[in-house]
């Protein structure tokens, strides 16, 4: 086979964008450039798709599939029929379901399917997180299953697996310490319906906005329409939408705490990049959430608000010289365990073993 891959997934975001850039310095990577977040679009998609691999797939060493859905159905059925590899990257809602918060991929029946089927076709799974195959759920009291991940949903899979962790560039995410303001907090979750108000945790962070109005909010990633919605807020809350790298690095600069208080998470990237920052990370006990702060910051247990408001009166009260300790022990915690390096090195591995 020859130094071709393909790389396919439902719509572009920087994640995705950074596997490109590191596969790309080694093999010659093709993308289709389909957005199957276009409801009415998707028949049209598999048509494209369709063609776009008749035409590429022949001399293919491997095809890359962010996410189960729709997309990655094709490409691991012709993977399989001509003996090309096809991983699939579980990367969140397609490994979880919330019927009564209508999110995660797997409560809707067709989906589901076509998410069985892509991964029982794929050569081999690549998780981001280990919570994505399988974990307990306990943050929720009232929760729709005690588990998640594809393991627990798909009991009969058989199709093997790698947890190979989201990567970060510390160079990239580097800031002045000195720059941090005092009872600041940072929450990035990009929202553009009120479902990802609950299920990212904007509602509880406006909360604790209003509670907290000796502290500082910050809020990026909000649509203008969620945003009216939303409004009125409270006057120590700003919040923006998805910014440019720049503008948010310096954000994040100023920030001294970050909240990640969804209800549901693969592997935050966000999160990741704001501790690279030397922000202290306060995040819900979901996903990979517990494992990326460790002992750096503060799980949330619950998202019950008289818990939670607790919670951050016991932060606030953190001596200066702990909250400069945590914030430091936070960015070296990225830096050492999921730097972009590890993430390249382990695809290179992965095709690798694909062999010629």
């Amino acid at each position: 086979m020859g130094n071709k891959i393909l790389y396919i997934f439902p719509e572009s975001s920087t994640f995705i964008r950074k596997d490109i850039g590191f596969l790309s310095n080694y093999y010659r990577v093709l993308t289709p450039d389909h957005n199957w977040k276009i409801k009415n679009q998707v028949p049209l998609n598999f048509i494209r798709q369709f063609l776009f691999l008749c035409r590429n797939l022949r001399g293919s060493k491997a095809v890359f599939v962010m996410f189960g859905g729709y997309w990655s159905f094709l490409p691991a059925l012709m993977g399989k029929i001509t003996g090309i590899p096809v991983f699939i990257i579980p990367g969140g809602t397609d490994c979880v379901s919330f019927p009564s918060l209508n999110y995660g991929s797997l409560r809707k029946p067709v989906m589901r399917t076509f998410i069985r089927w892509s991964f029982q076709l794929s050569t081999k799974l690549l998780p981001v997180d280990e919570s994505l195959v399988l974990s307990g759920y306990t943050y929720l009291s009232d929760a729709d299953f005690p588990k998640q991940g594809f393991m627990y949903f798909f009991p009969r899979l058989r199709t093997p697996y790698r947890v190979i962790h989201n990567g970060f560039d510390p160079d990239f995410f580097s800031t002045d310490p000195a720059a941090k303001r005092a009872e600041s907090f940072i929450a990035v979750a990009p929202v553009n319906n009120m479902t990802r108000v609950r299920v990212k945790g904007v509602d509880l962070v406006i909360h604790l906005a209003r509670r907290f109005a000796g502290c500082t909010f910050t809020l990026v990633g909000i649509a203008d329409e969620v945003l009216q919605a939303l409004s009125p807020l409270p006057p120590n809350l700003t919040v923006y939408p998805l910014l440019p790298k720049e503008k948010f690095i310096s954000l994040l600069a100023r920030s001294r705490f970050v909240l990640q208080l969804s209800i549901s998470e693969g592997f935050p990237n966000a999160l990741c990049e704001a501790m690279l920052c030397q922000c202290i990370p306060v995040g819900s006990a979901v996903g990979a959430i517990p494992s990326i702060i460790g002992d750096t910051g503060f799980v949330i247990a619950s998202p019950e608000r008289e818990y939670l408001e607790k919670r951050l009166e016991e932060i606030l009260g953190t001596e200066p010289g702990e909250q400069h300790r945590l914030g430091l022990m936070a960015r070296n915690r990225i830096a050492g365990m999921y730097h972009i390096s590890r993430r390249e090195k382990a695809f290179l591995e992965i095709l690798e073993d694909a062999g010629d």
